[in-house]
């Protein structure tokens, strides 16, 4: 009995262990996603409207959709702590799950182009690393759909076999 129950959790752990793998790539792309539908509002109200910039972040987190991160840089900001430092602290504290270091690091050099220049340098930077952004996307997706399926079958096919050898 207790034999059995060891196997089980052993099988479960295994199992577990995939499935955290592969919904990290999961959170990774739709992170991806969130801050690219960011990056297209901060260009539109640049364009149309060119409100400051604490206006056009707190537009963007009114959305459905916004990064994990952009909230803590706007209470950041309330709370009288300038833009570039508080973006930085928000990324690097709140970056959004399954982000990998590249995508941070992408996220903070958004961070030292926005309120840098006019409007029009801030539209072709916010372009630029869109453009950017898209390509990481694009691998996370790829991984996601291969890898992220094996890893999570990896997953249930270790524990299994360690169930049989264990028996």
């Amino acid at each position: 009995m207790l034999k059995t129950l060891a196997l089980a959790l052993l099988f479960l752990a295994c199992g577990g262990t995939g499935a955290l793998i592969s919904r990290g790539m999961l959170l990774r792309v739709r992170e991806l996603e969130r801050s690219l539908q960011m990056l297209a509002s901060l260009r539109a109200q640049l364009q149309f409207s060119r409100p400051p910039l604490p206006q056009m972040l707190a537009a963007v987190c009114g959305q459905s959709r916004c990064p994990a991160f952009l909230p803590h840089c706007l209470t950041r900001m309330e709370g009288g702590v300038a833009f570039p430092l508080a973006w930085r602290g928000a990324v690097e504290s709140h970056g959004g799950p399954g982000l990998r270091e590249e995508d941070r690091q992408q996220l903070l050099a958004l961070g030292e182009l926005l309120g840098a220049s006019d409007a029009e340098g801030q539209r072709e930077a916010l372009l630029v690393q869109e453009s950017l952004l898209r390509t990481q996307l694009e691998q996370a997706r790829t991984r996601r759909d291969t890898r992220g399926r094996a890893i999570f079958m990896l997953g249930i096919l270790s524990g299994l076999t360690l169930m049989i050898l264990l028996m």
